[in-house]
């Protein structure tokens, strides 16, 4: 009778292990999603078939219910996004009897077009070997195994590539980059230096650069689309070069960002053995550039200058982007859809649609100003300063926006209330609204609170007390600086509160 080798009997348990693991979390997270459908549902039903609320009309208080609903479903991941992306303006059409056309009314305007192009864009990025390109390339330049230069250099290739991917498309291209930086120290893992080290490389690189980049382009960050879309409903058009003029001082963020997180970790003075020698190695294994990347840094290229220019041509963003997303796939490119296609979030766009629609009907039936006042009253009562007023709403808001993980449901839970609030306060919505949406945007109190970091903080096998004590600061930072730099640039350029 033949036995089996001991090593193979070793590499079976492990496989069988890993297989129960995986049905382990495939069961518990279908437990989690059916726990969170009853709960949503019921909250719909609940605010549909009950008495109106003080304040509210039936419509407005059954737009509420699917709201909630919404809100619920995101945050146990109970339906696919692009499921929750047409359901939510389908079910304000039955249960609030709004016309179909006003409910899905989003999913014809030029921000829904511009994000669908952003994510097409991001595609060639995550599909072709053009981002990964473009971060080792400027690694390389740094020429130095010094860690504080090499994540400097990470930094800037974050940045180089934020123009054209979405926070979480970033994320995904520069985790793999930044964990084959990291096993150019495998065997030390031990030493307390390589673990700071390999932390704040996972943090900094695909958590915390994305989303400190994302903020500053129009295209790159999910709640940014869905404020520049509440906000055009308001009859305030923002182009993608407004923008980031708008947001021009939280470029101030990234040095500081970087400074923190080189301090925190006692990262200065140490190295990364071999850096030098491996990371042009991971270059070389890319083989030379084809002619399709550089058909695509061409188109990605003429929509850059058609958005810069976009006071001269009149062709507004959303249209630009689809004019670079169509330019990309001329048959000359070589560029395969087939092969792209698997890295367009397409469910994601369904998702916006929903979201920016709903958060139009939420203001348009009065749900928000309901929501505002009773968030705004008591603050009005205690008589205090604008200034010192938005310091206390930001941290009301950061306790409630602790729990939402997705940018999406961020924006479309707090965006059209923040412009209600604005209006019932009589401050400037432009200026009212994107500040405190920044703010919300720098949420690093909880590892839970916003998707990059979270994919950051799993890959870096830190413990979330960790995370927690490194995020509090840095939030903190992040929320103060905006709250004061940019306030005051936003008057300075013509918008005060």
């Amino acid at each position: 009778m033949e036995e089996k080798h001991p090593k193979q009997e070793t590499y079976l348990e492990e496989k069988m292990k890993a297989i129960e693991v995986a049905e382990e979390k495939e069961v518990a997270q279908s437990k989690k999603a059916i726990i969170g459908l009853i709960i949503a549902f019921a909250i719909l039903f609940l605010l549909h078939f009950s008495p109106t609320l003080p304040g509210l009309r039936p419509t407005s208080q059954s737009v509420l219910g699917v709201f909630l609903w919404f809100i619920t479903i995101m945050v146990t991941d109970a339906l696919p996004k692009a499921i929750v992306g047409f359901a939510s303006p389908m079910l304000v059409v039955l249960f609030a009897g709004i016309k179909p056309g006003v409910a899905f009314k989003a999913f014809s305007t030029d921000i829904f077009f511009l994000a669908g192009g952003a994510f097409v864009i991001a595609g060639i990025m995550m599909g072709t070997p053009l981002g990964r390109r473009i971060a080792l390339k400027i690694v390389t330049l740094m020429k130095s195994s010094r860690v504080t230069k090499i994540q400097t250099g990470l930094g800037l290739a974050d940045v180089a590539v934020g123009s054209v991917l979405p926070t979480v498309s970033e994320t995904a291209l520069f985790l793999p980059v930044t964990k084959a930086i990291g096993t150019l120290m495998n065997g030390k893992e031990h030493l307390p230096e390589v673990k700071r080290i390999n932390t704040a490389l996972l943090l900094q690189t695909p958590g915390l650069t994305p989303l400190f980049t994302g903020v500053l382009i129009l295209t790159s960050h999910f709640p940014n689309i869905i404020l520049a879309g509440q906000l055009q409903a308001e009859g305030i058009y923002i182009s993608w070069v407004k923008w980031f003029w708008l947001n021009l001082p939280l470029w101030g963020l990234l040095p500081i960002m970087f400074w923190y997180v080189f301090t925190y970790f006692k990262l200065w003075k140490l190295e990364i053995p071999g850096a030098e020698e491996e990371i042009p190695k991971l270059k070389q294994e890319l083989g030379k550039i084809s002619f399709g990347e550089i058909w695509a840094i061409i188109c990605i290229l003429i929509g850059l200058t058609l958005w810069i220019t976009e006071e001269w041509h009149q062709i507004k963003s959303g249209m630009v982007a689809l004019i670079t997303a169509s330019l990309l796939f001329m048959p000359w490119g070589k560029i395969k859809f087939a092969e792209v296609n698997k890295h367009i979030m397409w469910d994601t766009w369904v998702l916006l649609g929903g979201a920016i629609s709903l958060g139009t009907i939420l203001y348009d039936v009065g749900t928000v100003t309901w929501l505002a006042n009773i968030i705004v009253e008591p603050i009005k009562g205690l008589g205090l300063p604008t200034f010192l007023m938005m310091f206390v709403l930001a941290g009301a808001l950061h306790i409630a926006r602790a729990g939402i993980v997705s940018a999406v449901a961020m924006g479309a839970a707090f965006i059209p209330l923040l412009i209600g609030m604005a209006k019932t306060l009589n401050l400037g919505v432009l200026p009212f609204s994107l500040v405190l949406t920044n703010c919300l945007s720098y949420a690093f109190f909880l590892p839970i609170s916003i998707t990059a970091f979270l994919i950051a903080w799993g890959a870096s096998g830190a413990s979330g007390w960790t995370i927690i004590r490194f995020g509090a600061i840095l939030s903190i930072i992040a929320n103060v600086y905006v709250l004061v730099v940019q306030t005051a640039w936003l008057a300075l350029i013509g918008y005060p509160l």
